[in-house]
């Protein structure tokens, strides 16, 4: 449900950070919980490569045939994902039912 509405109401988002960038936060937060979310953000990067591969292997140009490997391992990071299992918090609760309120611009 929460993961479906989004789909369909895409949301802004920020410019992507560059590892660069990433580097820089550890540098100048070097704290457990800043660690835990760039591995996090790692974690999420490595699954962002595997769909790039795929998109490689379908592209104009590809040969069209995911290798087994590949596609058992995106299978399998995908179907890990707690964002697409997760109900909703309170917070996205609350987020979803402002957004809903706005009225329509048009």
């Amino acid at each position: 449900m929460f993961t479906q509405y989004f789909a369909e109401q895409p949301m802004p988002h920020r410019a992507p950070l560059t590892a660069e960038r990433l580097a820089a936060i550890w540098d100048n937060h070097p704290e457990p919980i800043v660690l835990e979310l760039l591995w996090e953000i790692h974690r999420l990067r490595a699954t962002i490569s595997r769909a790039n591969q795929i998109r490689a292997f379908l592209a104009p140009g590809g040969h069209g045939n995911i290798p087994g490997s590949v596609w058992e391992c995106f299978k399998r990071e995908l179907d890990a994902e707690p964002c697409l299992q997760d109900k909703p918090t309170p917070r996205q609760h609350a987020a979803i039912d402002r957004i809903v309120r706005r009225p329509r611009e048009g």
